[in-house]
Parts: structure tokens; sequence; C-alpha cells
């Protein structure tokens, strides 16, 4: 498949005619238990709010289409899983009512079909590497069937089973607002609903590169996420089977690391700054066309696992100036760290200072924290252009992250020409006007406490230019 096609239809419908692989070395299945009664509430305030044929817009489903041919999902794994806790709680019902019929009909529509070559169970969604023996043993068979007495071992196990009591409840919720005689004609409605009433687009792509820029453009829940996933499953491809644990550890950890920071959806951020230490300016879109390109065998898929791992620490750091690793640095980078990022709140220099931190020694970080201060102070005055000044900064981070920069003195020297000037600065400072709170806030109180410690710096011969050198 070399185009992009859409198909809009039901979500049963596509997991009837379909069977969705989520890659192996994608993420578990997530959702809490607000997501999973939320969808469960949506299906039914839609069937009871809309004339027949009741209708709900589920979102888009992304799917690339793997060697072996099967559509694999790229993004909507979480909604098709949840989907078929559903329909399975759902057949779960009428096999306690003994009615054998149903209970093979909605199997072999949206549960399993049997292979005829092999005569194999194949479920028509399989999850993840960590996830799909446990799906499949806890959520496909039939109440009372053996292989549910499988114990969760994971958290994502966990998950299922809880998502699976939800259904279970949210069957008996339904039909206990009705009388008995129609319990079968309720689900019955529920089924066809599912069937063709709860629309997706599906839509395919012709591989992981496609779906990545295919992200940039939807709205859709967990896009971020689901970008994480493409980038994770390059690198674990190109690891091999052979050392796919050891790719798994690194990842691991690295998202260990990263969320500490309790910012959701940082890891795409991370990897592109990372990338900008090594290779430059990149875009958002570029990461992963630049690892197709750059990790192209088993060894650098590791070695830039490593380097993820390794690294993780160092942009934690330069996000959090209490960080463990500033306990052997002075006093005056915490400051400045925590200047840039809590009264400045500017992050386009945020991949020079991961740059900076991570291979300057203590003493020249000092020195060029203090210059970032000023920097970005002056940037916020006197104006930078958005695009330029990002270009700037990857440019230098990059020259800091392959050796060529190892001091603040040449790091001033590569920002010369880009820096606004004492006299640039100086004449915008005097007509400038703060809109956020927080900016005045930081000028005002840097001003002050210039003025309070009585000592000008001989270079300056105005007291505007002391926010230059404020580490408040």
């Amino acid at each position: 498949m070399s185009t992009i096609h859409f198909e809009h239809k039901g979500i049963g419908r596509a997991l009837s005619h379909n069977k969705f692989v989520v890659p192996l070395n994608q993420r578990e299945y997530s959702w809490e238990e607000e997501h999973v009664t939320d969808l469960f509430q949506d299906f039914s305030n839609a069937i009871a709010n809309n004339k027949a044929p009741a209708t709900y817009f589920l979102g888009t489903i992304v799917l690339t289409t793997s060697a072996e041919g099967n559509p694999e999902v790229c993004d909507g794994q979480q909604r098709l899983a949840t989907t078929t806790i559903l329909l399975a709680a759902i057949r779960d019902y009428f096999h306690g009512r003994r009615d054998t019929k149903r209970v093979s009909s909605i199997e072999h529509d949206y549960l399993f079909s049997t292979d005829v070559a092999t005569t194999e169970t194949v479920p028509q969604l399989s999850l993840n590497v960590d996830d799909n023996e446990f799906f499949r043993s806890y959520i496909l068979p039939a109440a009372g069937s053996p292989e549910r007495s499988i114990q969760p071992t994971k958290g994502s196990h966990h998950k299922i089973v809880r998502a699976s009591e939800l259904a279970a409840q949210h069957i008996k919720d339904i039909l206990k607002q009705h009388k008995k005689e129609n319990h079968v004609s309720i689900l019955v409605n529920w089924l066809n609903f599912i069937a063709d009433g709860a629309q997706v687009i599906l839509l395919r792509v012709p591989d992981d590169l496609d779906a990545f820029v295919m992200f940039e453009t939807l709205n859709d829940r967990g896009l971020e996420t689901s970008k994480a996933d493409l980038l994770k499953n390059r690198l674990f491809k190109r690891a091999g089977a052979s050392r796919i644990k050891e790719a798994q550890q690194k990842w691991a950890y690295m998202k260990g690391v990263l969320e500490s920071l309790g910012i959701p959806e940082v890891t795409v951020t991370y990897l592109r700054h990372l990338l900008i230490t090594t290779h430059g300016p990149t875009k958002d879109r570029e990461v992963l066309a630049r690892v197709r390109t750059e990790i192209d065998s088993q060894q650098k898929s590791l070695e830039f696992l490593d380097s993820l791992a390794t690294s993780a620490t160092d942009y934690v750091a330069v996000i959090n100036s209490n960080h463990p690793k500033w306990n052997g640095y002075s006093n005056a980078t915490r400051r400045h760290i925590h200047t840039i990022n809590q009264h400045l709140r500017v992050e386009q220099i945020r991949p020079l200072m991961f740059a900076v931190a991570k291979h300057f020694s203590a003493k020249e970080a000092q020195k060029a924290f203090r210059l970032f201060v000023s920097w970005s102070v002056r940037f916020l005055i006197a104006g930078g252009r958005g695009g330029l000044l990002d270009r700037h900064y990857a440019n230098v981070a990059q020259q800091v992250g392959t050796g060529k920069i190892t001091s603040a003195k040449e790091l001033a020297k590569a920002m010369q020409d880009v820096v606004p000037t004492d006299a640039v600065f100086q004449a915008a400072f005097a007509d400038a006007r703060i809109s956020q709170g927080f900016l005045a806030r930081y000028f005002l109180r840097a001003l002050e406490l210039k003025f309070k410690d009585g000592n000008r710096s001989p270079h300056f011969d105005t007291p505007v230019h002391y926010v230059y050198y404020s580490g408040s």
C-alpha cells in the first residue's frame, strides 16, 4: 500500500472484518477506571438520546500494515481493547443464560476466529507483548473457562481485570432498568449499536513515518504517547529479538526518570531535544524520520537507547533546580535554572541548557546558566524571532553536544551576533510593556534587589541593565 486510505464503519464491524495487531513493543493497556466508565456511559447516552439507529463517533484509528499483512494499530488500541472487553461481557451474560447460539455468534463475529489451516483460535485483537497472553486468557474465553483463572502480574493486567469488572457491572446496570423478558432484546440492541452505531474512521497509512506525520494534524486522545510508541517500536525492531530485553530495560529506565517531572507527554520532546544536541535543528515532525535515517542497525539502536537512558537525568535536572545533580554545583547554578524555568518561563533555550548540563564542567555550567538568564531576559525585552531563535539555540546546542564548544566564553562568542546588544536592550527596556504578570514581578523584584544591593557593575551606566545579572 503506497497511499492513504480512509474507511468509515462501526467499531464492531471493524473488529469483525480485521485481525488487529498491536505491535508487540507498543505500550500496554493503560485506561483507568474513569476512561472505561466514560466510554460505556457515552455509549449509553448515545443509545438513550438518539432515534434509531443510534450513532456515536469514537474518533480515528490509525493503522499501518505488519510484515504478515495484518493491520497494526498505531493509535486506537485502548478503544479497541475496551470495546472488546464490553463485547466479552455481553457474551458472558448470554453464557450465563446458556444461550449458546448467541455466545457463539458474538465470539465468532467479534472476539476470535479459527484458522482453517492450523485450527488454532486467532483473536480479532492481539495486544502487546506484556498484555497479549493475559488478554487472550482472561477476556476471550467464556466465563467459567479454566483459562480465566490466570492471575494478573502487571499493572496493565489489573487494569484489564478492572475494565472487565466495570463492563460486567455496566451490563447489570443496563438490564436492571428493564423487565426480564426484554433483557435479550436490550442487549441485541447494544450489539447492533457497537457493530454499526459506535463509529470510527480507520486511517490506513503506508508506514509508521506516515502515521507519525498524521499525528501532527489529528486531534485525538493519546497522540503524543502514540508518537512515542512509534519511536519505541522503530528502535526495538532495530535492536532485534536477540537483544529486545536490553532495549526494553533502557527504554523503561528513561521513562521512569522522565515521569518524575510529572509533565504529560514529555517523551517525544525529550527525544527531539536529544537529537538537537547531536544533529542540530530538528522539528517535531522530523524526529521519526531522523531516527529512521540515523538508527539503521542493531548497534546504533542500542547505543541510542543507552544515550536516551543515561541522558534523561540531565534533562530532568535542567527543568528541576532541586535535582540532586546540582548538589556538586554552586547555589548560583540552582538559582539561574530556577529563574529560567519558574520566573521567565522560557523553553526555547532548553536544548542548549540540556547540552550544557550533559557536557560542561560544573564551573563552566554555572557561567553558562548565568549567560542563559541574561540572554532570555534580553530576548524577552528586545524580541527574538521564534523560529530563527530556535535554530540559533539548536545550532549552538549541537556544537556543545559534539564537543566543539566546551566553555561559557565560547558559548558567548557563538551567540554574540544574535543576542541583543547593551544599547538595543536598554532602548527596548525603556519602552517595554509587560503584559504577563509573572514577568513584571520578576523584573521589578530584580531591579529592587539590585538597588538595595547598591553594587552596580562598571560595565553599565543605567539601572535597567541590572536585570541582566539577576539570578533571583
